[in-house]
């Protein structure tokens, strides 16, 4: 029977919650107080290329945490780490087991549109409710367009990152390695 968490992949996947950590302290675009776009999205989409959307879940929702003890900017929130770990399986999804060629570019607006409505209805539900926006519309307005360049900014990363993240896989899930 094959292990499901071998030392190498869990130290792996510690990597990838760590550079998701630093992506978010240091690669995160700001526009006033309440729009900000990140750049974290980029180690967990490798992770749920690589390893599947559990641990890409796992993975994101470590780096949420870590980022919130390293720069702690409010409480901890279980719902937001719970979401992340959503937006991670929902890479892992997309991007597990995908072919070079098959679908590539469908997966890619398929996964970039599921965490864009994820972004504007869960998120802002999430956000109003603990008080940070006065109303869910004001919420969705607000977020709209750091919302919008996310999805640009995904589906960027997915178009330009493609051969990489095939090649990585190869060389990864060598067993020689």
């Amino acid at each position: 029977m094959k292990q499901k968490f071998t030392t190498r992949k869990i130290c792996l996947l510690g990597v990838f919650a760590s550079i998701t950590a630093i992506l978010a302290i240091f690669a995160t675009f700001r526009i006033g107080n309440q729009i900000k776009i990140p750049l974290k999205f980029i180690p967990v989409f490798m992770t749920g290329a690589i390893f599947g959307p559990i641990s890409a879940g796992i993975v994101a929702a470590i780096g949420d945490i870590l980022n919130a003890v390293l720069v702690p900017v409010g409480p901890i929130m279980p719902q937001i780490t719970a979401v992340e770990f959503l937006y991670g399986v929902i890479w892992g999804a997309c991007f597990y087991k995908a072919k070079e060629n098959t679908f590539y570019y469908l997966r890619s607006a398929i996964c970039a549109l599921l965490q864009f409505v994820i972004s504007i209805t869960l998120m802002s539900w999430i956000l109003t409710g603990i008080g940070y926006f006065s109303s869910f519309s004001a919420a969705v307005v607000i977020r709209m367009p750091a919302s919008l360049a996310t999805f640009i900014l995904h589906m960027a990363v997915c178009t330009i990152g493609r051969r990489l993240i095939f090649r990585l896989k190869k060389f990864i899930t060598k067993e020689n390695f």
